[in-house]
């Protein structure tokens, strides 16, 4: 992937190729009520930056091709005579006779039709993350599998590392105060992108690694999901509290959150909170394999087992 021109630039730095596919499904409602997708891929560590990338923004329209425009604009001229003879004359003569012209001046051009952006993309954050807007259109549908590719910048000795995907659908609702519609979100998730350079099996198994790990971790939270809520929210004020603010629910996800992409519990630091030891077994073994993949892309390292 690193050209001739780029290596003898940048001698401690190369070009690596990164295909990501995303599937999306929608479960509910109807495609025609979706707004957009957005999608942002981010290096947390800023170890890759993003030198090119695909889709690029693209226009589209519903007409299949130009539009006409025909203005006409007609003229006309008229001559009319009418003779009667006076009555006292022996006998009544009349008469009339039109006499008339009509001209028609057509113009007939063609105009490109009007173009929505139904792509658009774009880097963030100095290059360190890039993000992709997708809307429907009769050409476009946002449901069904989605490849995008990625030219990433990394150190010479790259051989693995990990970035972060956010996936947002976003969709209109009616208003509660009006009848205009409102944009809301109805969908997002985000995953842990694992990458590896090809070929290399030791920097394949440290990715997959994570990923496993990552896994039990999300299913441990969910395990624990009355354990966690018990012990964040202890009395009857707490949970009180929380459900009038409707974040109990979302517990289990802050905390993966405040793990896995170093969020921010609400109302209370992460080291306040006391996971049970299942929990904090996962999260151990989740940051051992995570620190084992980030060691493989910053400077040349030893062989990980």
């Amino acid at each position: 992937m690193t050209t001739a021109e780029f290596a003898e630039a940048n001698p401690d730095e190369r070009l690596i190729e990164v295909l990501i596919e995303v599937s999306a499904l929608i479960r509910q409602g109807k495609e025609d009520d979706l707004l957009q997708y957005f999608y942002r891929f981010d290096s947390p560590r800023r170890t890759m930056r993003v030198v090119d990338y695909a889709p690029k923004t693209t226009l589209a329209s519903d007409l299949a091709g130009n539009v006409t425009i025909e203005q006409k604009q007609e003229a006309s001229k008229g001559l009319g005579l009418a003779v009667t003879a006076p009555l006292d004359w022996p006998a009544k003569l009349s008469g009339s006779g039109d006499l008339g012209t009509k001209t028609t001046d057509t113009k007939r051009y063609e105009l490109v039709p009007p173009m929505t952006a139904v792509a658009a993309s774009g880097t963030l954050d100095r290059g360190y993350s890039v993000y992709f807007k997708l809307r429907p259109s009769r050409s476009l549908s946002l449901e069904g599998a989605r490849l995008f590719t990625l030219v990433l910048r990394v150190p010479h000795h790259w051989r693995a590392d990990y970035g972060h995907l956010t996936c947002t659908a976003s969709a209109s609702a009616q208003g509660l105060l009006g009848p205009l519609d409102e944009e809301v979100v109805c969908g997002r998730r985000r995953f842990v992108v694992a990458l590896y350079a090809e070929g290399d099996a030791s920097a394949k198994a440290a990715a997959e690694r994570l990923v496993r790990a990552e896994s039990e971790l999300l299913k441990t939270i969910s395990a624990n999901r009355q354990e966690l809520q018990k012990r964040y929210y202890p009395t009857f004020a707490h949970r009180l509290g929380a459900f009038l603010e409707g974040v109990s629910e979302t517990l289990p996800d802050s905390v993966a959150e405040v793990i896995v992409y170093g969020g921010r519990l609400p109302e209370r630091d992460m080291l306040a909170l006391r996971l049970p030891a299942e929990v904090r077994q996962a999260a151990a073994r989740y940051s051992v394999a995570r620190r084992a993949l980030s060691s493989l892309g910053t400077a040349e390292t030893e062989e990980v087992q």
